[in-house]
């Protein structure tokens, strides 16, 4: 007598495990299946009366860390002033020389490389030596004396300012002293639709401005765009034009660290990154990786020359003489305090205005090393941007002349009140948290109320400014409805969506549970004609 021992499998089983039937030993009555599978199980066992609460307290979350917390810190923030608690310097009164100046910070950690970002050497005295004049500043002192008012004038303050964003020269510290002081007096903002970037290849264009019933003029652009004078004037009319370049050696360095090109290009195991793709750079290029345009003079290309061109020596010294005409100012990272004093000068801001704390700070983790040689072999692969840096070094130097006699001892009045206001808001003891190739700077407990905004990051600006913007433009309660309304809409699209995959489920389960019934019977039935042989 034969037995039959193969038994066939339960195809519904492994989707709807325990179905109320045994497939042991021949075809058994189907028992009381509660649910079809353990999904439906599950879902009959939590009903939507409990899962629609939860859903929409994680949404509430969400939504409120997207939209609502920019909005809290604003109401919070409303009855603040943003100016320090005591007053640190006088009226904006300008001799006919200017008045400006900026301040390196005493952090108490120190880069062990090429200062970053906002880190900046002290200043170079050969290049602003002058004779010791031995008379008080006209913005120390207001004299009513004849001599006196000769050089003296009172400015007007600028409201109007297009800040062209280039990557890794300390722009986001710059842009955070526009955004602070747009902030602070109202002005409007051109901002991205959705991010805090225009865009990171495309040259800037007005559509590209988030706008309200037909508003096409704003006060102020300060993120990131490639810059395009005829389309940023006619988005900002009558604006001062600022930029800030860094030497190509640490700004190379600074962005292949920093958009951790190594990894992306597959050579981060490598004993020197930097160097091995230093040997063969074009090759590397030819790949596709993340923050690719900056691997290649992409200071230049941050202001508007494409790279197809960065290889004709002519068309670049033409573009940069076109630039010489377009912008305003261009700044330099490592001369930031010296740069904030033309900024000063060229904005007629007080000194309070011009305060900064420094922005992304490149931790050690993402530093490299740069030898002579290396920094040869980054100037002769970024050859645009050195033609660049040289002509605008140039000109720097050339307005720190012009500036006059008070250069020197209003940077050292500038850094007196930079060094106070570090004192007041940043712990050097502690370190904060953010982006984690970034070092953080600690805020003080009880700091000031100005340090709330000189902490603020270029992002948290910019969620700041979109929505006071909307508030403005729908007011409060429709605003809060309109979130409101999203926040329904989501809940109801993510219920609908949690009711359709339970459904496809328990199809699934319904017809594997099909199957391993026809497969029982099959079994019994085999079983049974073997028990008659």
């Amino acid at each position: 007598m034969g037995y039959v021992t193969n038994r066939p499998q339960d195809s519904g089983k492994e989707c709807c495990m325990n179905q109320g039937y045994s497939c042991a030993g021949g075809f058994k009555q189907q028992a009381h299946v509660e649910t079809d599978s353990r999904w439906s199980m599950m879902t009959s066992k939590i009903p939507m009366k409990v899962v629609l609460p939860f859903l929409v307290v994680i949404v509430v979350i969400i939504s409120f860390m997207q939209f609502g917390r920019p909005h809290v810190i604003l109401l919070l923030q409303a009855n603040r002033s943003t100016e320090l608690p005591v007053t640190l310097s006088p009226p904006v009164l300008v001799d006919s020389n200017g008045v400006a100046a900026g301040v390196i910070l005493s952090l108490q950690q120190q880069s062990k490389n090429e200062p970053d970002q906002a880190k900046f050497p002290a200043t170079n005295t050969k290049s602003t030596q002058k004779p010791t004049i031995s008379h008080a500043s006209s913005h120390q002192h207001i004299h009513t004396d004849a001599k006196t008012m000769d050089r003296v004038h009172i400015c007007q303050a600028q409201n109007k300012a297009v800040f062209i964003k280039t990557h890794k020269t300390a722009s986001t510290t710059a842009a955070s002293i526009f955004e602070r002081y747009g902030y602070s007096h109202n002005l409007m903002f051109a901002l991205p639709w959705i991010t805090h970037i225009f865009d990171e290849n495309k040259l800037f264009n007005r559509d590209m401005v988030m706008t309200f019933r037909g508003m096409t003029t704003f006060d102020m652009i300060t993120n990131h765009g490639r810059f395009n004078r005829k389309e940023m004037e006619a988005v900002v009319p009558h604006a001062k034009f600022v930029t800030i370049i860094r030497d190509p050696v640490g700004q190379f360095e600074s962005a292949f660290g920093y958009f951790e090109m190594a990894s992306n290009l597959g050579i981060s195991k490598k004993p020197d990154p930097l160097a091995v793709f230093l040997k063969h750079p074009a090759n590397y290029y030819k790949k596709s990786f993340h923050m690719k345009v900056q691997s290649w003079n992409g200071q230049l290309f941050d202001l508007g020359l494409n790279h197809s061109y960065c290889s004709d020596t002519s068309k670049v010294a033409k573009h940069i003489t076109k630039l010489d005409k377009e912008l305003d100012l261009v700044m330099l990272t490592e001369y930031f305090d010296e740069s904030l004093i033309l900024l000063r000068k060229l904005m007629c801001w007080s000194y309070e205005q011009i305060l900064y704390l420094p922005k992304g700070v490149r931790n050690d983790a993402h530093r490299y090393s740069v030898s002579a040689q290396i920094a040869e072999e980054i100037r002769e692969w970024n050859a645009a941007d050195v033609q660049l840096y040289r002509h605008f070094n140039k000109t720097f130097w050339r307005k720190v002349n012009e500036y006059g006699p008070d250069f020197e001892s209003d940077l050292q009045e500038f850094r007196q009140l930079q060094q106070k206001m570090l004192h007041m808001c940043i712990d050097t003891d502690k370190e904060g948290w953010g982006d984690y190739r970034e070092t953080q700077f600690a805020h003080k407990k009880n700091a000031p109320k100005i340090c709330d905004d000189l902490v603020r990051t270029d992002i948290e600006f910019v969620q700041l400014i979109r929505w006071k913007e909307m508030e403005n433009e729908f007011g409060l309660a429709k605003l809060l409805g309109m979130i409101a309304g999203g926040i329904i809409l989501i809940i109801v699209v993510m219920t609908g969506i949690l009711v359709l995959i339970s459904r496809v489920v328990q199809w699934f389960c319904r017809t594997g549970e099909k199957t391993g019934l026809q497969s029982n019977y099959k079994y019994a039935k085999l079983n049974q004609n073997s028990e008659v042989l």
